[in-house]
């Protein structure tokens, strides 16, 4: 599957998920029946005018027998079963009956069509049904004639619409994608009409219930109808299939986005499932790396791959480094930068070793979240190895870091020193698009877990109080994380100094606000031990007798760790950002190094 119509199967499990939120608000007040037949008389004149707009023709006349039955199989007869199964049993058992469409399909292609399916794509159907029970989970229900009955309506309805895509496939191939979801709605129309009248509420229905059913009928039937078409037809049955993994992935995410619905570990782990098995089930058998990052690629780099890593034991980790790291189509973004940009400032560098570096440390440092919420203290105790001072550290204190191998557990070998402490983050924008403000959700969420999971609070800086919360924190004996390698054009104020052998630009303030409160202040840098599968990090003690002195130091021993392993640092993308001196600076500090 190429990355376009990969792209719309999650567009199409997007609008379909959302389907059930808007299904919650106009159902109690449409009923099951009149829901489904509103929603399908407005798709179906909405797309009857687009094809008379587009001129297309119709095919009423020479296919009306073939939308009659296809209408029956893909929309009438499901929507009636499910109505009827939303009466007797949980949502959380349709669900799972719906996903079992692909498995379906499946059977449908061995038995009925005489394909063999590669094993990946049946550990694909597998693994996606069960992220989907794990996502909306089961409680327990009383087994009775009308459980089992709606039960078998459900799986019924799955089945029909896994005999739906093959139809489809091959009674309609022959007319436009947009014409063939027309008649096919129109048929499901011809079905519903009646039963739809006999069950019309009795009372007006609200603006907001109108709105929900209008929403359900222009997008998530009548396009994504078309959009279903188009992917049968390009993709097959089988892939086209796999997105009904994706509605309950996508509900949540939708709850989520707009309802503030509650993310549980559960559901990200059901996701996690979801999306591993839709992609394996989705995959074409060739495979070309491309160094845009697609959709799919960001989710499987920043969550999939890096829970994954979390959870296994530590030879099974090294076998997944060695996998990411073999691989050029993982964390391309940063492969590319490093490539770029290392041999420019380290001509005699290994650059194969510091993308192989880089993959680690952006595998690792999404894994950190993972880490944090599997690992107990005593683990931490046992394995984080921390370089530097003896113990114990003096607290309150500043911890500075660096985009370099990660390195939040430094919360946890605080809190089991007995040091409370905060982290200050920046929290940054939300790209415009579905998957950007999923990445940005998933970052917050993050952050707030690491909070929960290593009593770690977040100070924010574009709360505009950073300064204040931070004061304050010293003075309730709290130690403070920050990162100091922000380029200039992300803070309000930079001052010079000597990086890479000429004048750079790095965020000053926490700096003076310690010396304004004579609070110690250390450096610190994370890593990861790739034989032992520990984190590590280096400590020092910075000794600096004014702000800038102990900014110099901070950043003199960033550059000497650098040095000793460039693949770690996240940033070599934004590395001209920190030579333009901003608008506000001090003059430059030079080192006898």
């Amino acid at each position: 599957m190429n990355h376009a119509a990969f792209s719309q199967l999650l567009l199409l499990g997007a609008l379909w998920g959302a389907a059930f939120m808007f299904m919650r608000i106009a159902a109690p007040e449409f009923g099951a029946i009149a829901l489904a037949g509103t929603r399908i008389a407005i798709a179906a004149a909405v797309m009857l005018l687009l094809v008379v707009m587009l001129r297309e023709r119709t095919h009423f006349r020479s296919h009306w027998k073939k939308y009659l039955v296809i209408g029956a199989v893909n929309t009438a007869i499901p929507f009636v079963a499910y109505s009827f199964a939303a009466l007797h049993v949980p949502a959380g058992y349709s669900a799972i009956a719906n996903s079992t469409t692909p498995i379906w399909v499946a059977l449908v292609a061995v038995i009925w069509f005489k394909e063999s399916l590669p094993w990946t794509k049946w550990l694909g159907v597998m693994c996606a049904f069960a992220g989907v029970v794990a996502l909306v989970g089961l409680q327990p229900v009383a087994i009775t004639p009308m459980v089992i009955t709606g039960m078998i309506a459900c799986l019924g309805a799955a089945a029909m619409y896994a005999t739906a895509s093959f139809l489809i496939k091959r009674y309609l191939s022959d007319v436009p994608g947009i014409t063939g979801a027309n008649g096919m709605v129109w048929g499901a129309l011809v079905w519903l009409a009646i039963p739809a009248l006999l069950a019309a509420p009795a009372q007006r229905p609200s603006t907001s219930a109108w709105v929900a059913v209008a929403t359900l009928a222009l997008l998530c039937t009548a396009f994504a109808y078309v959009v279903f078409f188009h992917l049968i037809k390009t993709i097959g049955p089988q892939r086209a299939s796999s997105v009904a993994f994706l509605f309950p992935a996508f509900a949540a995410m939708w709850g989520w986005l707009i309802l503030d619905e509650p993310i549980t570990t559960n559901m990200l782990i059901g996701m996690g499932l979801v999306f591993v098995g839709t992609a394996l089930v989705s995959r074409s058998h060739g495979r070309v790396a491309s160094a845009a990052p697609t959709a799919w690629q960001r989710i499987r780099d920043t969550l999939l791959v890096p829970f994954v890593f979390a959870w296994l034991p530590t030879a099974l980790q090294r076998c997944l480094v060695s996998w990411v790291t073999a691989r050029a189509d993982f964390y391309a973004p940063k492969r590319l930068s490093v490539r770029a940009n290392l041999p420019r400032f380290f001509p005699t560098a290994n650059l194969d070793a510091a993308v192989a570096q880089i993959q680690l440390t952006e595998l690792t440092d999404h894994g950190d979240l993972w880490v944090s919420l599997r690992r107990s203290d005593a683990w931490m105790q046992k394995n984080l190895r921390v370089d530097g001072p003896s113990l114990p550290l003096t607290s309150p204190a500043l911890f500075i870091t660096f985009h370099f191998g990660g390195g939040w557990w430094m919360t946890r070998f605080l809190r089991c020193q007995g040091m409370r402490s905060s982290i200050v983050m920046r929290r940054g924008r939300a790209e415009d698009s579905l998957i950007g403000r999923f990445i940005f959700k998933l970052g917050q969420f993050r952050m707030a877990a690491v909070e929960r999971a290593c009593g770690a609070l977040l100070i924010v800086t574009e709360d505009g109080n950073a300064a204040r919360e931070v004061l304050r924190a010293w003075k309730q004996g709290t130690s403070v994380i920050a990162l100091v390698d922000l380029p200039p054009p992300l803070v309000d104020r930079s001052e010079a100094v000597t990086f890479l052998d000429r004048v750079a630009y790095f965020p000053s303030a926490l700096f003076h606000l310690a010396h304004r409160m004579n609070v110690p202040v250390y450096a610190y840098v994370g890593g990861w031990d790739i034989t032992t599968m520990t984190p590590n990090v280096r400590l020092v003690q910075l000794h600096g007798t004014s702000p800038l002195e102990s900014l110099q130091d901070a950043v003199s021993f960033f550059e000497h760790e650098l040095k000793q392993n460039p693949g770690s640092w996240h940033a070599w993308g934004d590395i001209d950002l920190y030579f333009e001196a901003p608008t506000v600076c001090a003059t430059p500090k030079t080192t006898a190094d």
